[in-house]
């Protein structure tokens, strides 16, 4: 793989560089490309990545939200409206609002007849994990969207992270629930993301995300040949690529999360049987990690934030 190296280098700064301009960024990643890449809009996957954090949440004593952020959503927008649908069922004056924020736009809720169409979807793709009350609820205010006699609470909000916290700043507007799916590790400015996250969570607000450390396409190894590269040669091959990996280990995401005053109630690592390369491979301050941080491939926590 040494051998490889200089090759691997010059490819990813070649890609890098072409990404400086909005042109390249076009031709190496277009719109339409990144949507499919970055999000998927599936009914079956929104039902499952609802089911998850559900489930995670449920065994970690959560109970319910009035106020939720979604970090990159993606095209997935159908996971907020399961989530809406479930905890605005049975109380009318419970006005439930759902944030989602990316920072590419995949999807277009504005258009005629999008929660229509999305609540039909869901409807016709129940999942077996979720039966009695909580699937009648879910049901019921999915046919009320479907059949036009409601209109979720949610919105879309496409901007840089400095925009969206200026704008949810003001006392009242922290969130009692954020979670995301596959999507913090795309953040380039990570402990600047964390820092916000903490402030834009309420006393108590809870956290569930599923944070993959892989790059998407290329599971087997490329999580940490990202690692092998110095500071800058990883500036130099990733820093302008749409959807680029961070190089946050799993210890540096809990390690943040306790920093803020969120206690963990629980988290689950995807390992790795053994490294695929060297550990004498990787660069300075990830060679101490240990082997077992090494082999953590995602991430599944979830927090409160406990501030008593």
């Amino acid at each position: 793989m040494n051998t490889k190296r200089p090759i691997r280098f010059l490819w990813r700064f070649s890609r890098n560089l072409l990404c400086l301009t909005p042109i390249g960024r076009r031709l190496l990643f277009p719109t339409d490309a990144l949507a499919a890449r970055f999000g998927r809009g599936d009914a079956d996957y929104a039902w499952s990545v609802f089911s998850h954090h559900r489930a995670e949440l449920d065994a970690a004593g959560f109970k319910a939200a009035d106020r939720i952020l979604e970090i990159g959503p993606g095209r997935n927008l159908g996971t907020a409206l399961l989530w809406w649908a479930l905890l605005s069922s049975g109380n009318e004056n419970n006005l439930i609002e759902i944030v989602c924020w990316d920072v590419f736009k995949n999807v277009k809720p504005e258009t005629d007849g999008f929660w229509v169409e999305l609540a039909q979807a869901l409807l016709a793709k129940p999942i077996e994990t979720f039966t009695g009350a909580d699937m009648s609820r879910i049901q019921q205010r999915l046919r009320d969207v479907a059949e036009g006699r409601a209109f979720p609470n949610i919105s879309y909000r496409v901007e840089p992270l400095v925009e969206l916290e200026a704008s949810m700043a003001p006392a009242g507007h922290a969130f009692d629930l954020i979670y995301s799916q596959a999507a913090i590790e795309h953040i380039w400015h990570i402990d600047a993301f964390w820092n916000a996250m903490g402030r834009l969570t309420t006393s108590n607000g809870w956290h569930s995300h599923r944070i993959d450390l892989a790059d998407h396409g290329r599971r087997e190894s490329n999580y940490i040949e990202m690692l092998e590269w110095s500071h800058l040669g990883y500036w130099l091959t990733m820093r302008f690529i749409p959807g680029a990996i961070n190089r946050w280990r799993a210890c540096h995401h809990l390690e943040k999360m306790a920093a803020l005053g969120m206690r963990i109630r629980a988290q689950k690592r995807s390992l790795r049987d053994q490294l695929p390369i060297q550990l004498s491979q990787l660069t300075a301050g990830f060679r101490e990690l240990g082997e077992a941080e090494l082999r953590t491939t995602a991430l599944d926590v979830v927090a409160i934030r406990d501030l008593r």
